[in-house]
């Protein structure tokens, strides 16, 4: 039996996620209850997950949580079934796998030719550092003490706080009784474990006057420093407090660094669906009007030469949870389309690749050297946004999409901001902002955080802040 069950367990205890040990013993347990020939699969995820949550400037929610779902395929004759279950003693493991079995000789497996889907090449697993003590580290008296600090400021000044904070680690592992340990296909997992750390304020006028937030994700607390969230949360509240309505309109627009993130997640959204390469998903084509055909924009500048979008796996910062087959992946480069997502059936019979699916998750865009103290000074009239919420797209080959600036907007006249002014919603395409770009700032981390405790694609952004010309502004919104 696992040592998961062997005793009782608080979950101050350092293994509150299963060791590397534990996964390859319950791996084997599992192997062993197997009947017959045929592949068995399973794929074993551990997570815990401590939050703080706050409004009103009291806390509503204080929780230390942790779960397990193992997943468990068998293949028997032509048929594949699977079961999930989070019980390890032997009784459940076992009847897990007869359950499989018996879906299996139910379920008819539809399987390629072996040569149009050719076995897939062994893969190095790409290194990179997601762990951080110091969110593993973080109990409940923590985040309470830290949430207090955050609180008290804005509770002094007669404000409203909302908020989280969450801590969260997790290990995964995915492995095959056909392959040994250390010989991966990309659908094997070696054992890995990673944390995440997310923070977000929310600071508002007891009148609903202004409004002003700041958040930051990231693998390590220690890269978040919550005073200072706090902090720039309520200097933006103050500051947005009374705004002016003004006139909807195309504007030069100074967008902080959420604010750019925000706007690429349309990109980001639209290069993960399904085979954009292969001509079955919307972007990034664009339709001949005269010979009523798809043609793919690779290779072709589609936003401003300064720009690279890119991502890497092996890089800290980023925090990317590495699967087997992932390799440096460049999507725009200088302004050019070079990349794009892609299946498996793509790779094999148009880039010549035993590869598997490809999407865009977390990445870094470049940028450059200007302070928004600087792009502020330099404009004659423009607004500086804080952030977007509720973006959706209303058109698929342009990728026009509309939404709303959130928690702070002001005007800037002859470069100094002057006054607030009620919030706009936009209508506009990611891809004109970011042909129109003036001036580009330093590249920081944003936040994008994870919602589920068991998704394990993190989603980190580091991103600059950036002027463009002629952002459409079409409606004024009567909240803040």
């Amino acid at each position: 039996m696992s040592a998961w069950n062997d005793r009782p367990r608080r979950l101050i205890d350092v293994d509150r996620i299963l060791s590397a040990e534990e996964c390859e013993s319950i791996a084997h347990r599992v192997f062993a209850f197997a009947r017959g020939d045929g592949e068995t699969k399973i794929r074993l995820t551990s997570w815990w997950n401590g939050e703080l949550r706050w409004a009103r400037n009291r806390v509503s929610l204080a929780s230390d949580r942790r779960d397990l779902r193992l997943q468990i395929w068998r293949d028997v004759g032509v048929g594949r079934g699977n079961v999930e279950t989070n019980q390890l003693d032997d009784a459940s493991l076992e009847a897990a796998v007869r359950g499989a079995e018996r879906s299996a000789r139910l379920s008819p497996l539809v399987r390629r030719p072996p040569e149009i889907m050719p076995p897939f090449p062994a893969f190095a697993q790409p290194k990179t550092t997601i762990w951080a003590d110091a969110t593993y580290g973080a109990t409940a008296e923590t985040r309470g003490e830290i949430a207090r600090a955050m609180i008290a400021p804005a509770e002094k000044k007669g404000l409203l706080s909302a908020g989280y904070l969450e801590m969260r680690a997790g290990s995964l592992v995915a492995r095959s009784s056909l392959r040994e340990a250390g010989t991966y296909a990309p659908w094997d997992v070696p054992y890995v474990q990673w944390t995440q750390a997310q923070c977000s304020m929310t600071v508002r006028d007891a009148k609903g006057a202004g409004s002003g937030w700041a958040g930051l994700s990231n693998f390590d607390w220690s890269k978040i420093d919550a005073g200072a969230l706090a902090t720039r949360a309520l200097e933006k509240c103050v500051a947005s407090q009374n705004p002016v309505a003004l006139e909807p309109g195309r504007y030069t627009v100074i967008l902080e660094p959420q604010a750019v993130a925000d706007l690429v997640e349309i990109i980001v959204e639209s290069m993960n669906r399904d085979s954009a390469e292969s001509g079955r998903g919307p972007w990034p084509l664009a339709q001949d009007e005269v010979l009523r055909l798809w043609r793919t924009k690779l290779g072709l500048k589609v936003i401003d030469e300064r720009i690279s979008i890119e991502h890497d796996p092996s890089d800290p910062a980023l925090g990317i949870l590495p699967e087997p087959w992932m390799k440096p992946i460049t999507w725009f480069d200088h302004g050019v389309l070079s990349s794009l997502s892609f299946d498996r059936e793509y790779a094999l019979t148009m880039l010549n690749e035993n590869n598997a699916r490809r999407g865009m998750i977390g990445y870094r865009m470049t940028g450059g050297e200007t302070s928004t103290d600087e792009m502020i000074r330099t404009t004659v009239r423009g607004l500086l946004v804080t952030r977007f919420s509720n973006i959706r797209m209303l058109e698929d080959r342009s990728l026009l999409a509309t939404g709303l600036t959130r928690d702070g907007l002001w005007l800037i006249e002859h470069g100094k901001i002057t006054k607030a002014v009620k919030n706009l919603r936009f209508t506009e395409s990611p891809l004109f902002v970011l042909n129109s770009v003036d001036q580009l700032g330093v590249p920081v981390p944003v936040f994008r955080p994870v919602r589920s405790p068991y998704a394990t694609e993190l989603t980190p952004a580091i991103v600059p802040p950036l002027k463009s010309r002629d952002f459409s502004f079409t409606s004024m919104i009567d909240a803040i």
